[in-house]
């Protein structure tokens, strides 16, 4: 005797209640214990070089630093792309690797690529500092402090110092960083005019606070029965330190100096002009010691400020807490928001306040998507009791999901992948698949029980062993159909890889529980029901056999004798379809946008604007922001930007404003990022441009989704071309704010030292340039420290002495021979345009242009539109317009490729698949005409619900593919064995037709209810997701239509014809006589009513 699995469960039916035990026990823990977050990890190893080189001009940053590590560093194994941002005085380059690389050994060998183009980097440059940044080490908190008692330079030593390390030793978190931090420093403002009556220079000062700021260990005192260490103290300790130490000229002593040069000019103390050497005279005639408070004022202060920071409009800090790379969104900010009590308690001089939490906004997607799940399942449900007629049937259809899903959650934790909305996606998506197996096979079993009239224990096993080849079919189908997607690369690839793994171990899983626990369940438990179905049950049971005697005795019949014009409706619709996606008219994207409620404001002020004033317009724009209706917090940065590939860009002309808004706001995000552009532009003055966007799911906070370079591949400056992309992209429909990186040239004035005239005056270089900076901009000379800290000492001019070229040119420089000399007499100052920033990718200087695309456009209408008008802007040849790697097009782009060649090969493998399990190529060549007419329905649901084809509609209809091909599966299969039972062609694709309509319309409504909740994307953030729902929804229906009507003629038409009885088929089996089924016998009465 053959053993069967079924058998063996309804023979002993508490195996259903272990495997039910165990499976809901194993989902459970895997639920409790699995990473939350919003997406899975799909970002890309990342290295961040990081080079000082003080003074350097940008384009000596670029020439002299940054292309010789680039040039190193590009032949780096699975190196992608280089990004770099080239400022004067540092530069940072951004080595991005392939997914798939080993973060440790990109790393080793960035490193290597450094130390091999040390030989061609100046021998005074510091070493480049290089990190490896996780991408996975998300922000998932923003803090904000402030303090009414503590400096901001004191505040921002505590957060540094004390806050932040401890932060950082919370579980789950990984790094901590302050914004807005100004650096604490004693603040040494040298009066020139003093200066000069004293016959000393800048370069005096900072030696002497070198000099006399000494802690050194003394060795050890040795005592009877005692050794005493000895801590030599001459280190600063306070204000009146500095302002005692004497000042000790480097060469000689401060009086008497023997020469002076002529004709410098300085600002005399008293406001006139005069020669040093009568200053000189006036100051150092009796020879006194002149200490630092005699020429400067010396205060507690901070580094001269090239960045200003606000907090929801007051001065503070902000901290950005990440998690760990292998930690849960959610359970890092649970962690850290319990620590922060504890925390705030050891400063109460500090005021805390949570400005944003990422699990909040992680969690309520969860929640929207867990509760599209259940909505899913409930209708699911609901839609089992009205087409079985039986609340007990549909309990035991409905257990397998559960089952299935706990399953799959539990493999999910055994490979570490995460619970994120993609992955939740695929659960709710699979819902309406995870009852079809259960649904053929309890459909089945009911037909032998109740109109062959068997018992309740053999329908259930004949019954399901009946269907069960097709079950198993049907089932590897939907299988199969992912399996290319594992060969998708790159972040696509890994996007939609969990995505799969959940369809296929739910599936699998649901193909077990329908030989298992659905027969179990129906033969002993369901069958034997008394239940009377509800009125509205019992009429739409009326109504659905009616509906199936229309189709078997007029639809079907109609389709048979018209199927040319059936095949060509279904031919035209599917070309016509097909050309609506390729002419555009359904809009592409990578990933919809979504509701996060942030918003992104920079501001670009003329090169050249002082930093105070972008201040005040940075900080008065954000204070009207502030009073709208539904804004709850921001923070405000004047100096710097977010760049889209991470971290702050210093930039003095720029401003940069990061709202969030309220829950339950009144208006969406989309609403107030038109208001914030309204307030801009009447609020800014002339020449400043406003940019404001949107916060996306993708890319660093405030990239845009189109993202064009322009590059000019001779080396050349691309910025006046890029204006003219710039000019044509604002022209285009459905473009918004439209912005590039491009700088206008600013002034700069170069100081060109005359080598012979110093060499001559016995002037050294570098002393000459440390004076020349410290006096604008500022000589970190020493430091000491301090209960917070090490505190810097920093000596710089007055600001009112930092306006003119003839200040510059008056800084004194002692030469070797004791004697003062004046910048102006070794140096030409020359004033020349220059851009203070250079952006680059892949060893080319670029200009990004970005913009963002209207809701009634999409991302390739405004891409096609530009790409279509480019030649009217007859640029050179050497000008090259391409979108920006890893952007949002670029990603669009892989996913339109590899999800494509991925739908060609899953039906090339359902196929052959079915070649296989059928030992025939006519039957699945027969059912493969399903797939087209489904896209006939998704395209269609797309373009009605203005949807674009992106990441979740292609999942959608590759799903479809599984989908479609069940109809056809059930139909052709049956038919073959009411073929192998004797009836002739026509009559088996009747009878089978007839028998199979109550199955695809269950299994097909079934899928449409469990979409229905995802389809109408109710909730906040869940239109971004709609596609994936409107897709599966259109694209079923059109299936289910038109495979009932083209499926049959297909098969007349290719199907082997009918043999006369006595013959044998392929198998070698005698066909029997024709046996004429329900259908058949019915059709002559139903034609004569």
């Amino acid at each position: 005797m053959n053993f069967s699995l079924t058998r063996l469960f309804i023979k002993r039916p508490t195996l259903v209640f272990v495997i039910i035990a165990l499976m809901t026990f194993a989902g459970v823990l895997s639920l409790t214990t699995i990473v939350k977050q919003l997406y899975p990890d799909v970002s890309q190893p990342t290295v961040s070089i990081s080079v000082g080189y003080s003074g350097a001009s940008v384009t000596e940053m670029r020439d002299n630093i940054v292309q010789p590590i680039e040039e190193n560093l590009a032949g780096t194994p699975d190196l992608q792309t280089m990004n770099s941002v080239v400022q004067q005085g540092s530069a940072q380059i951004t080595a991005i690797f392939d997914i798939t690389s080993d973060t440790a050994t990109d790393l080793a060998l960035t490193n290597k690529a450094i130390q091999a183009a040390e030989k061609y980097l100046p021998s005074n440059l510091s070493a480049p500092t290089v990190n490896l940044r996780d991408p996975a080490e998300s922000v998932v908190v923003t803090l904000a402090l402030y303090s009414n008692k503590l400096s901001l330079s004191r505040l921002a030593l505590y957060a540094t110092n004390v806050i932040a390390p401890q932060m950082e030793q919370v579980p789950d978190i990984s790094f901590v960083n302050v914004g807005g931090i100004v650096t604490p420093a004693y603040e040494v403002v040298v009066d020139p005019n003093r200066l000069a009556a004293a016959n000393l220079t800048l370069n005096d000062v900072i030696n002497t606070l070198q000099t006399d700021n000494q802690r050194v260990p003394g060795g050890f005192a040795y005592e009877p029965n005692r050794q005493t260490t000895i801590d030599i103290r001459g280190d600063i300790q306070s204000l009146e330190t500095v302002r005692n130490l004497a000042i000790i000229p480097v060469g000689g002593a401060a009086a008497g100096a023997s020469q002076n040069s002529a004709g410098a000019q300085v600002q005399n103390y008293n406001g006139g002009t005069g020669t040093l050497a009568g200053a000189v005279n006036q100051w150092t005639a009796s020879n006194a010691v002149v200490r630092v408070g005699d020429v400067a004022t010396v205060t507690e202060g901070y580094e001269p400020r090239l960045q200003y920071a606000h907090i929801s409009g007051r001065t503070g800090l902000f901290m950005q807490v990440q998690k760990a790379s292998s930690g849960s969104e959610v359970d890092a900010s649970n962690n850290i928001l319990a620590a922060l009590p504890r925390i705030e308690r050891q400063f109460p001089e500090i005021s805390f306040r949570v400005i944003n939490v990422q699990s909040k906004f992680t969690g309520q997607q969860i929640s929207i998507v867990t509760r599209t799940l259940m909505e899913a399942i409930l209708l699911t449900a609901i839609a089992m009791i009205f087409f079985l007629r039986s609340w007990r049937s549909a309990i035991v259809v409905c257990i397998s999901i559960p089952t299935s899903l706990a399953i799959a959650i539990t493999v999910m934790k055994l490979m570490h992948l995460t619970l994120d909305t993609i992955s939740l996606l695929g659960m709710s998506l699979v819902i309406g698949i995870l009852v079809d197996d259960s649904t053929v096979v309890l459909e089945n079993i009911e037909r032998h029980f109740r109109e062959l009239r068997e018992n309740a224990e053999d329908a259930a096993v004949r019954g399901r062993e009946e269907i069960g080849a097709a079950a198993v079919v049907i089932t590897l189908v939907d299988v199969v159909v992912f399996f290319p997607i594992a060969f998708i690369q790159g972040q696509v690839g890994r996007q939609i890889a969990e995505f799969a793994i959940v369809v296929v171990i739910s599936t699998l899983t649901s193909l077990f529980v329908s030989f298992t626990i659905t027969p179990t369940l129906a033969g002993l438990w369901a069958l034997r029901s008394r239940w009377k179905p509800w009125a509205a049950v019992d009429w739409f049971g009326r109504r659905f056999d009616d509906a199936r005697t229309f189709y078997t005795h007029r639809a079907l019949p109609w389709s048979l004798e018209h199927g040319r014009l059936v095949a060509l409706f279904c031919a035209g619709t599917f070309a016509l379809a097909l050309g609506l996606v390729g002419l555009g008219v359904v809009g592409e994207e990578f990933i919809p946008q979504v509701d996060r409620g942030e918003i992104y404001i920079q501001l670009m002020y003329p090169i050249g604007t002082p930093i105070a004033t972008v201040q005040r317009g940075t900080f008065g724009l954000e204070r009207k922001l502030l009073s709208t209706s539904d804004a709850f917090a921001n923070t405000a940065v004047a100096g710097a930007y977010a760049a889209s590939f991470g971290g702050f860009v210093s930039q003095s002309n720029v401003g940069q404003v990061h709202f969030w808004l309220k829950d339950g706001r009144a208006h969406p995000t989309s609403y107030w990022v038109d208001e914030f552009r309204r307030i801009a532009r009447v609020s800014l003055p002339p020449g400043v441009q406003a940019v404001v966007v949107p916060a996306t799911s993708t890319g660093g906070g405030n990239s845009q989704p189109i993202d064009f370079l322009i590059t000019d591949v001779t080396g050349g400056d691309p910025t006046p071309y890029a204006q003219k992309v710039v000019a044509l992209l604002q022209k285009i429909p459905g473009a918004t704010s439209v912005n590039s990186t491009g700088t206008q040239l600013g002034p700069e004035i170069s100081v060109q030292f005359d080598r012979n005239k110093a060499q001559a005056l016995g002037v050294d270089l570098g002393q000459a340039a440390q004076a020349a900076g410290a006096a604008f901009g500022g000589n970190v000379s020493t430091q000491f420290e301090t209960t917070a800290g090490l505190e810097q000492v920093q000596v710089i001019y007055p600001q009112s002495y930092q306006t003119s070229l003839e200040t510059l040119k008056s800084i004194a420089i002692r030469s070797s021979y004791g004697n003062i000399v004046y910048l102006g007499d070794i140096a030409s100052f020359v004033s020349t345009p220059t851009a203070p920033l250079i952006t680059r990718t892949d060893r080319n200087n670029v200009i990004h242009v970005n913009a963002n695309y209207a809701p009634s456009s999409s991302l390739s209408a405004v891409e096609s539109r530009l790409i279509k008008r480019l030649p009217t802007l007859h640029l050179p040849p050497n000008i090259v317009v391409r979108p920006a790697p890893l952007g949002q097009q670029d990603f669009m782009h892989q996913t339109l490729v590899g999800m494509g060649l991925s739908m060609i090969v899953s039906i090339i493998l359902v196929y052959l698949l079915m070649v296989a399990l059928y030992n025939s190529y006519v039957s699945p060549f027969i059912i493969i005409f399903s797939v087209p007419v489904a896209a006939i329905g998704a395209v269609g649901a797309l373009l009605l619900t203005h949807r674009t084809l992106n990441l979740f509609s292609l999942i959608g209809t590759i799903l479809l593919i599984g989908i479609a091909t069940k109809n056809g599966i059930l139909l052709v299969d049956y038919a073959n064995t009411l073929r192998a039972r004797g009836l002739d062609k026509l009559a088996a694709i009747k009878e089978s037709a007839h028998t199979r309509f109550r199955p695809i319309i269950m299994t097909s409504f079934s899928v449409m209810a469990g979409n229905v909740p995802l389809a109408l994307a109710l909730d906040p953030g869940a239109a971004s997701r709609s596609s994936l729902g409107i897709v599966v929804i259109g694209g079923v229906l059109s299936s289910l239509v038109l495979t009932l009507l083209l499926i049959p003629n297909v098969y007349m038409w290719v199907a082997p014809r009918d043999h006369p009885v006595g013959d044998r088929d392929g198998r070698g089996r005698r066909f029997r006589t024709p046996v004429v089924g329900p259908a058949v016998a019915a059709e002559t009465r139903y034609s004569k009513t």
